[in-house]
Parts: C-alpha cells; structure tokens; sequence
C-alpha cells in the first residue's frame, strides 16, 4: 500500500467502508454522505493531496480496509477514537436512512474498541454537520 498510516487515513478508511456498506457509493458532490466526508476532511485538515493519494491507492478489499483502520485506532488516542466513530455515525445517518450494515460495521468497531455510543453522540455534537 502506498499511503501511510495515520489517524488520518483511519478516518478516510471508515468513511470508505461506511459510505460503500450499503453498497453504493455515490461520488456526487451533492450526495450528503459526500458533503458530511468534506466536512470531516475541512474539519480534520484532510488536504487534496492526502485525499487524493488515498483514493488513488491500492484499498484492497473491505476486510483489509477494516483491518488497516484498526490497526490504525490501536494505536489512536481514547479521544480520537471516539472523534472517529463520531464522524462514522455523521456519515451513517447523512442520508436519512441508517442501512443495517452501516449500523454493524459502525457497533463492530465501536465495540471492538469498548467506546459507549453515549461518549460517541457527545463528541459528535461538537461536529459541524450539512444539516
């Protein structure tokens, strides 16, 4: 793989995996899980060169990606953690229809990671969002 890890790319990982888990990904610039992803990369200083570099790797398949991301929040702080799994649960719900495999793959890494959904919904209040 040709991009480094680091919690940035963790967070374009999750937003990879959760924009694709209801199988379709939508790069439209109007699509609200595209917008909420533009938010997070303004938010985050997620530049176009990284976005781009990203995009432009090798992913592999999504159990790799999912892999890579927990490799990647290992070694996270607690805070960026949660601040991940917020920015998860903005781009699930951007759309207006929460799909169940958004929903598992966002309670998969959550648990896996022991972060009660409460601290997520705080931290995620502190969120810009396109609504």
């Amino acid at each position: 793989m040709s991009i480094s890890l680091n919690y940035k790319s963790g967070l374009l990982y999750l937003y990879w995996l959760m924009s694709g888990a209801d199988g379709k990904k939508n790069f439209d610039p109007d699509d609200p899980e595209w917008k909420t992803m533009k938010l997070m990369r303004e938010e985050e200083n997620i530049n176009n060169d990284d976005f781009n570099n990203f995009i432009n790797s090798d992913l592999g398949s999504p159990d790799e990606q999912l892999e890579n991301v927990m490799k990647i929040l290992q070694n996270a702080s607690h805070s960026q953690k949660v601040r991940a799994l917020a920015w998860m649960d903005l781009v699930m719900i951007a759309d207006g229809d929460i799909h169940n495999k958004e929903y598992e793959l966002y309670n998969k890494v959550r648990t896996k990671f022991g972060i009660e959904e409460e601290e997520v919904k705080k931290d995620k209040l502190k969120l810009p969002s396109i609504f």
